[in-house]
């Protein structure tokens, strides 16, 4: 019911519009939306709205440019905020993704919520996971959920965070209303401290055409392959499939 563009970074791809609405029109009915650095986001986000894109989760660690190009290794946020700007005009739904970093932006977490809620978006909290760059950063700098909502205090209200990712959301986030206004909320994503794998509906597909069962999984089905060997949709469908029921009780990020 949902595909996710992601990456890397999927608006360095030349054609990203026309797989958008490539893909919109093999599958109508399908909910389509992408998560990004935003830094094309602004050129690109109402071609990406017409072609059938409906939401995107933008990419924003602080709120100071320094340190924006500090944590992005070169990242301007000008251009990301011109991003954000850009597609709450397309009409696209907006979230926030940002991770919490301790001595790094964690004395900015609140004033990242509340730009968020300015643009109508949701803000959301990751967890640091130990994949790429993030596997090469101190443990120190981890922040926890619990973490984050002692830093934002007040902000939230007093029922805390829900025991389940939302439904309506279909991912695995954790919500958390606003003080005074349940119509504003703040996601938690927590792959470290309160895994969600006995929910998680996700599987992967790379752009080489490997299907994997999660982000952290080393094994993969190439679903290039079987198209390459003349596999038919039944085929595919058999791929999805088993990747689903291969999903295991919990991921290897700490291992």
């Amino acid at each position: 019911t949902r595909v996710r563009f992601t990456g890397g970074e999927p608006l360095v791809r030349k054609d990203i519009v026309r797989l958008v609405a490539l893909t919109h029109r093999r599958a109508p009915q399908v909910e389509l939306v992408m998560t990004t650095n935003g830094s094309r986001l602004a050129e690109l986000a109402a071609p990406l709205r017409e072609a059938g894109l409906r939401g995107v989760n933008v990419s924003i660690d602080s709120l100071d440019p320094d340190r924006f190009a500090e944590i992005t290794r070169g990242g301007s946020l000008p251009a990301v905020l011109a991003g954000l700007h850009a597609a709450r005009a397309a009409g696209l739904r907006l979230k926030t993704n940002t991770v919490a970093m301790r001595g790094q932006n964690d004395h900015e977490l609140a004033a990242l919520v509340r730009f968020a809620w300015s643009l109508g978006a949701t803000p959301r909290f990751i967890e640091l996971m130990p994949l790429g760059e993030g596997a090469k950063l101190p443990q120190a700098m981890r922040m926890t959920r619990a973490d984050v909502e002692h830093v934002l205090g007040d902000l939230l209200g007093p029922t805390g965070v829900d025991a389940a990712p939302s439904a309506k959301d279909q991912g695995p986030a954790r919500y958390a209303h606003a003080r005074g206004d349940e119509s504003r909320q703040v996601g938690f994503i927590t792959p470290l401290s309160s895994t969600f794998c006995d929910s998680c509906n996700r599987i992967r597909l790379t752009a080489r055409g490997d299907l994997r069962s999660c982000l952290a999984s080393r094994s993969a089905l190439s679903l290039r392959d079987i198209l390459r060997a003349g596999g038919s949709d039944a085929d595919v469908a058999w791929g999805l499939h088993s990747a689903l029921g291969q999903k295991g009780q919990g991921h290897g990020f700490l291992d």
